[in-house]
């Protein structure tokens, strides 16, 4: 997933919302026999992206091209396009047309977002997310991990990991009073994040990452990473830009 959606300069969200449709569908139909099979798996991974896509890809017009070639090139040499087409409609009335799902990319988003080094330099600010972000990414291909945390626990998780990397790289930065004011917000009852679980899920996301790349990756306080803005993807191709610094691909490659 990861790999096709970087190749064509979309928004990483867009494989957690397809694992999301694929997911809510799969545990809809876990009665039906006919649909444990490998060929129905494929058909119904396929198509979870092709919709997710289809709703989520960024719209910009130099975006709308590479669109039409990633859903020509997911469907070609697969599958019938016919079945994709049954099986999207099979998809949106299973689902109820319930299309936009919390994602971790945006609890990952919004959390960084209220954090107090926001306020701070701009190379800490894109690192408290890219770093979050990156373990969110590596933790979407461990069901068992989504299977017992909730998405704002394990978002929570990452981005405490994140906290203590800064930490350790740059104590002056993080101070105490940071770390208890947002403690503080994600208590909130509106909230209501178990540390128990954040705490535990810490230890997953550890194990799974042992090691975050060091913030001396984002460059000086002055001199941010930058993102690829323009960037036109052939259809043959390979992108070797991801729209996120820290590539879970490289990761997993290893």
């Amino acid at each position: 997933y990861y790999e096709f959606i970087d190749h064509y300069n979309f928004d990483r969200e867009v494989v957690g919302v397809a694992i999301s449709y694929f997911d809510r569908y799969i545990s809809i139909q876990k009665s039906r026999e006919d649909v444990h099979t490998k060929d129905k798996y494929q058909i119904m991974a396929v198509t979870s992206l092709f919709l997710a896509i289809k709703l989520h890809s960024i719209s910009e017009d130099c975006l709308i091209q590479n669109r039409s070639l990633a859903m020509a090139r997911l469907l070609y040499g697969h599958v019938d396009p016919q079945e994709i087409y049954e099986m999207e409609m099979d998809i949106l009335e299973e689902l109820d047309w319930r299309l936009n799902p919390p994602t971790l990319h945006m609890f990952a988003l919004n959390f960084s977002q209220l954090h107090p080094l926001g306020d701070c330099c701009s190379t800490t600010t894109s690192y408290l997310y890219e770093a979050t972000r990156y373990q969110v990414e590596l933790a979407i291909f461990i069901p068992a991990l989504l299977e017992k945390f909730t998405s704002s626990v394990i978002v929570y998780a990452a981005l405490k990991n994140t906290e203590e990397k800064i930490a350790s790289e740059n104590p002056h930065i993080l101070t105490t009073d940071m770390k208890e004011y947002f403690e503080a917000l994600m208590e909130d009852s509106s909230i209501a994040i178990d540390p128990t679980a954040v705490s535990q899920c810490q230890l997953s996301l550890k194990r799974l990452c042992p090691q975050l790349p060091s913030l001396e990756y984002f460059g000086s306080d002055t001199d941010t990473t930058s993102f690829p803005s323009d960037y036109n993807v052939q259809e043959d191709t390979p992108s070797t830009t991801s729209i996120s610094p820290m590539n879970v691909i490289d990761y997993c490659a290893k």
